[in-house]
């Protein structure tokens, strides 16, 4: 079944595919012979090597094999992708040929071509844009950098939000049994499992703090088809799916609790040295207070009767109520429902 991670790559390899498509003809014509032979030729070339390029950065480099990446260095990983890259860029480029001319000792004589000349350079610039901006958006986030880009918070707003915040449970004890190099790996796992709920969830990861994990969504988002609960529930499935490899390899299967709310908040860029988007707003201290309520009172998760108000729950969950909650940091009491069973 295909799964959110794939759909998305899937969007990725369609975008970079058809980018390249429109400019590689407009490169061939600057560059070569201006005919409609070298713009199809380009368009031939482009599609191709983008498929065979971004198909190898997205399902191979960061997908079947980006744990095996991730434990090399950064250069090591630069060379080897690089190395890897060009040699598809080849590949494609020469098969390209052979497709438009129809003749197979176009493959080898296309690596004599002084075009070639151009379109290395050309290639290498593409190839180190895209896998630039493929890391920039793994490393702040999925949507963060389309934010940035398009300046979304570049002056505060406020905008309706919902905010679910994990956390797992005894990660002291943990840490004093693992060490902290082997509970480290053990919430790297555990954060690797949550990404396809997340995805699945149409959600974002906001932060990552110590053991702690915020995953936040625009309110209608949230709301649609309950994924702000659904989200949770998919975690605790991934994980109970892989209790057995957590328990071969850290002796522990890792336990969370959460706290669910939404509301107004402020949203805006932040930092000179270190920047990014920070929300603001009483909603995050209340959705922070219910998931510390959660884990004393040992509910899976806790949501608010302001939220729960506006989600119909899927079917197979269970909503019991906890009462009105006096909350640290709160004057007004808060009322809270634990959410208990499985989304149908």
């Amino acid at each position: 079944m295909s799964t959110a991670r794939a759909r998305i790559r899937r969007r990725q390899l369609a975008a970079i595919v058809l980018v390249a498509c429109a400019i590689t003809p407009v490169f061939n014509f600057v560059t070569g012979e201006s005919s409609l032979r070298a713009a199809i030729q380009g368009v031939v070339d482009a599609g191709l090597v983008s498929m065979l390029v971004g198909g190898y950065l997205l399902f191979i480099r960061d997908g079947h094999l980006r744990l095996w990446f991730r434990r090399l260095g950064f250069w090591a990983d630069l060379v080897l992708s690089s190395t890897i890259a060009l040699a598809l860029f080849l590949l494609g480029r020469a098969s390209g040929h052979v497709v438009t001319s129809l003749e197979p000792r176009r493959f080898v004589s296309s690596f004599a071509e002084p075009h070639l000349l151009y379109a290395l350079p050309f290639f290498a610039a593409a190839a180190v844009t895209i896998q630039f901006l493929l890391q920039m958006n793994r490393m702040i986030g999925a949507n963060v950098l389309g934010y940035f880009a398009a300046g979304v918070y570049r002056w505060p707003k406020a905008e309706e939000r919902i905010f679910l915040f994990l956390d797992l449970e005894g990660s002291t004890r943990l840490a004093e049994e693992l060490g902290s190099a082997r509970y480290f790996e053990l919430l790297r796992r555990f954060v690797d499992d949550l990404t396809e709920p997340v995805l699945a969830a149409e959600g974002e990861i906001y932060q990552y703090a110590g053991d702690e994990v915020v995953i936040t969504w625009p309110i209608e988002a949230g709301r649609r088809r309950a994924h702000c609960v659904r989200c949770f529930f998919g975690i605790r499935a991934a994980v109970t799916r892989n209790a057995e490899r957590y328990q071969r390899e850290f002796g522990a299967v890792p336990r969370f609790r959460g706290g669910l709310h939404g509301g107004t908040v402020t949203g805006g860029e932040l930092g000179d040295l270190r920047q990014q988007i920070v929300f603001v707003g009483d909603i995050l201290n209340t959705a922070a207070r219910l998931e510390e309520y959660a884990k004393r009172s040992r509910l899976d998760l806790v949501v608010s009767g302001a939220l729960l108000e506006r989600i119909v729950l899927p079917a197979g969950i269970v909503a019991t109520r906890c009462g009105e909650l006096a909350l640290r940091g709160k004057e007004a009491r808060v009322a809270a429902y634990s959410l208990t069973g499985a989304p149908a």
